[in-house]
């Protein structure tokens, strides 16, 4: 891994750790927010129809439902997240269908909705878990973050199958079946931690599992917008490692999921 990109990642780790582990709750929510609303912006740079008053405008429409998702009740967050589902679903077809892209999906309005609605989905379940259990939400990020790193690492190494060359030609299978089994890990470390009994442990290890396998569409789908727009990263903030959303496309898909089953399944 270059140097650059490797003292990025780290210097990221650090940060993201002491925010969980000690920011208050607002402090934590404002931080995301702001990464939200950046990632949206950088989402929007993807899509051809969105020119800048309609990325202003999919900045006050996200952060009107930041503000909502705060303040009512969290009925409203599991809704968002229902929904976010159903779209990653979806997304998965738009990546196994590319470069066939339905005309629909074209349209400016419909752009604008995907990227407000799988954000604010995201913050929400990531805002709510930290509400429950800051360790949710270290487990959330942990598997997501594992997931990605074993892939990448098992992937160069013993990857020769290709997993969706015609969207993102350095994936591989032998790098999904390493996340996938790298994740599971955590959410079996997380259990005995948790002192779960063998049905919850197994039941976590397999959310953790379907959690990274929604990573992997995350990031196919940023990366499918990516190549619509013809560029490699969706901005340049990260050095060595390009945008916000570049950072954040796996956990943007899997945060939902995590949120909606996680906490009734510990417990929490």
């Amino acid at each position: 891994m270059p140097r650059t990109r490797l003292l990025t990642a780290l210097a990221l780790l650090v940060l993201a750790l002491a925010l969980v582990w000690y920011g208050d709750l607002p402090w934590l929510a404002g931080v995301l927010a702001l990464i939200a609303l950046r990632a949206a912006w950088e989402w929007g740079q993807l899509c051809p129809g969105l020119d800048g008053a309609w990325r202003g405008g999919v900045l006050l429409a996200l952060g009107a439902l930041l503000a909502a998702t705060y303040v009512l009740p969290p009925a409203l967050g599991s809704v968002l997240w229902s929904l976010a589902l159903v779209g990653w679903l979806l997304a998965l077809v738009l990546v196994v269908r590319y470069p066939a892209v339905p005309s629909v999906l074209q349209r400016p309005l419909v752009q604008a909705a995907i990227i407000v609605l799988a954000l604010a989905a995201a913050w929400s379940a990531l805002v709510r878990l930290a509400q429950i259990d800051r360790s949710l939400l270290l487990v959330c990020l942990a598997l997501v973050w594992v997931a990605d790193s074993v892939a990448y690492l098992v992937g160069r190494r013993y990857g020769r199958r290709r997993l969706c060359p015609q969207v993102s030609p350095g994936k591989t299978l032998a790098g999904l079946y390493g996340g996938l089994a790298g994740a599971v890990l955590v959410g079996l470390l997380a259990g005995a931690i948790w002192r779960l009994d063998a049905v919850q442990v197994l039941a976590l290890g397999t959310l953790a599992a379907l959690c990274a396998a929604l990573s992997v569409v995350g990031d196919l789908t940023e990366s499918v917008f990516k190549r619509r727009a013809g560029v490699k990263d969706s901005g340049q903030l990260l050095p060595g490692h390009g945008g916000a959303l570049d950072r954040i496309d796996a956990l943007i898909a899997a945060a939902p999921l995590f949120a909606l089953l996680a906490p009734s399944l510990v417990g929490g």
